[in-house]
């Protein structure tokens, strides 16, 4: 994609937010899904006037890339309800399991694609970021933030990390769908470094560095 594609984002979070507020920065459509939209309007007033608020499907049909930042526990039942309007669209999972992680071992982003079915362009994305870290890409290093990535379909990967930089991040490309079964366990680490070493200010980030 030469331009910018348009976005879609399921859910009205603090990483929805984040998130839609970094894209419509860079000058991407951003459409947020709710099952209430007319409930967020508050919402749409904080995360700009220029984005657009719907219903889940409308979001969906708006988006090019749609990002599924609901709570882990809605993600089956809501992908399952739109499977057929995601098949074939390239869908960023950055949903955390948790305890829900699955038990034979998957990750959570490939539970989705596994709803979807054929067709599933999944990809495992910003998982291992704060959204309190997105409003400042460039570390105390003064590098760029590093958003650990990972999926099966290589062009829908290279779409996602050409995503990523337009945010002023790093895209580290962490392997398949498979391996962000690593990303989803990452996370609760992150979140107990965060408070134990941080003072849990969620303002803290991962970064891979050379010897």
């Amino acid at each position: 994609m030469s331009r910018k594609p348009r976005v879609g984002i399921l859910g009205t979070g603090n990483m929805a937010f984040a998130l839609g507020r970094s894209f419509l920065e860079a000058g991407h459509f951003v459409a947020f899904g709710s099952r209430r939209p007319e409930s967020k309007n508050d919402f749409h007033e904080a995360v700009g006037a220029e984005s657009r608020l719907y219903g889940y499907q409308a979001a969906i049909d708006a988006g090019e890339i749609v990002i599924i930042a609901l709570p882990y526990g809605d993600v089956a039942a809501t992908v399952r309800k739109f499977r057929d309007a995601l098949r074939d669209k390239i869908v960023i999972d950055i949903t955390n399991p948790f305890a829900a992680q699955p038990n034979n071992g998957d990750s959570g982003a490939q539970v989705t694609a596994s709803i979807i079915g054929e067709g599933a362009r999944v990809v495992a994305a910003f998982k291992t970021n704060f959204a309190e870290t997105l409003e400042t890409p460039v570390d105390s290093t003064g590098e760029a933030r590093e958003v650990h990535y990972a999926g099966d379909d290589e062009a829908a990967m290279e779409v996602v990390a050409g995503l990523i930089r337009g945010i002023g991040l790093k895209p580290i490309d962490c392997g398949t769908l498979a391996d962000a079964v690593a990303l989803d366990h990452m996370v609760p680490l992150m979140i107990r470094l965060d408070a134990t070493e941080h003072g849990a200010t969620r303002r803290s980030s991962w970064r891979m560095t050379s010897g």
